[in-house]
């Protein structure tokens, strides 16, 4: 079964790094960029492009600063779970040790 828990981010680590270019995410979550759903999904199953999310996300002020998927054994590299971290272009809020994600 995918799990996700290993995809568990430092709380630290990431904090202040810069924003990931589309070409990064894509190195490191090809999943994000898939154009259609897998074979073995049902009729009744929606696909919605995380990339046309990713890029409306982006046009709202957002920059992706890390993404992931989880290790696929027998799937497609691109079926399946992924997650995008984001952070806002300019950050309104003021925190003293944290960075709004």
């Amino acid at each position: 079964m995918n799990a996700i828990t290993h995809l568990a981010f430092a709380s630290h680590a990431n904090v202040f790094d810069g924003a990931l270019s589309l070409d990064a995410v894509r190195q490191r979550a090809p999943a994000v960029f898939a154009a259609s759903a897998h074979e073995r999904m049902s009729a009744k199953y929606t696909f919605i492009p995380t990339e046309q999310v990713l890029s409306g996300l982006m046009q709202s002020g957002f920059v992706p600063v890390d993404a992931r998927q989880t290790r696929a054994r027998s799937a497609s590299l691109l079926h399946t779970r992924h997650v995008v971290r984001l952070r806002r272009r300019f950050e309104t809020v003021q925190l003293k040790d944290s960075v709004p994600e």
